[in-house]
């Protein structure tokens, strides 16, 4: 998948110099997330969103079910999911991990960032795996759901949430050292190849969608220093709860329905017998 190119923060024109000199995520963003994320709107309305889709797959589950959050940062998210289950989580940054512990997380577990070095760290298998915004990250993607299935319950479910449309490549990309952004197609086909059954695909972030694109290209346009910055930053309370409830306000579509365009993609898979 062709990556959009932007000048470099030095002026030099070739993306992967400064994208992927160093693939761990800045750790100051670890920090940022832990105080933000209780309350700034995008984690409270995914959240929401994330939280209604696994409660609907789970509903006919006879007894608790085991979850794993791959990627849980900083473990709020794994506070939730314990309504619903047996709540693990595993991340590759030790700053992540300590969030988690500080958050009084006791199931959680650093892993390797390279393929050979993702081990299960539980040594038992799962009924559903989360992957929140944590694909685009990963070089080889196929690689790793590949992986994943093999700490899947048989007939186990695999939950991912991604970033859509190359066009929509901002700072929040360079910032988060992204490596990619996925279309419903693209994200489709990837999970179809690795071993798994479609049950959900949706966009979700699209009440926001015309104001996130008109946002991005302006500041391509007006302000291109602005792309190699973080756009996660406190906001107003008002403008703050505001787009909480905007976005928050798709959970009940897509309860029922399949959203067809947005700023997110949700996936969910079924791992194949």
């Amino acid at each position: 998948m062709a990556l959009p190119m932007l000048p470099g923060p030095s002026g030099d024109s070739t993306k992967d110099e400064w994208l992927f000199s160093d693939r761990r995520m800045k750790e100051e963003i670890y920090q940022l997330t832990y105080e933000l994320e209780q309350s700034y709107w995008w984690y409270v309305a995914r959240r929401q969103i994330v939280t209604a889709q696994l409660a609907a797959l789970l509903r006919s589950k006879v007894g608790m079910a085991r979850i794993l959050d791959y990627g849980c940062g900083t473990g709020l998210n794994l506070t939730h999911f314990a309504g619903l289950g047996d709540a693990y989580g595993v991340d590759v940054s030790p700053t992540a991990i300590a969030f988690c512990r500080e958050r009084g997380l006791t199931q959680v577990a650093m892993i390797g960032a390279q393929e050979e070095l993702c081990a299960n760290p539980f040594g038992q298998l799962f009924d559903v795996v989360t992957m929140l915004d944590v694909l685009e990250h990963i070089p080889d993607d196929a690689c790793r759901l590949q992986q994943i299935g093999k700490w899947l319950k048989p007939g186990g479910l695999l939950m991912v949430t991604v970033p859509a449309f190359e066009f929509l490549w901002s700072g929040e990309d360079y910032v988060s050292q992204h490596v990619r952004r996925y279309s419903g197609r693209s994200l489709a086909r990837l999970f179809r190849h690795t071993g798994y059954e479609i049950v959900k695909l949706s966009y979700f972030n699209t009440l926001l969608f015309p104001a996130q694109v008109a946002t991005i290209l302006w500041k391509r346009l007006c302000a291109p220093r602005s792309m190699y910055q973080s756009n996660l930053a406190p906001l107003r309370p008002d403008l703050n709860w505001l787009l909480t409830c905007i976005m928050s306000f798709e959970s009940l579509p897509l309860r029922r329905y399949s959203l067809p365009i947005g700023g997110s993609i949700l996936c969910c898979g079924r791992l194949a017998s």
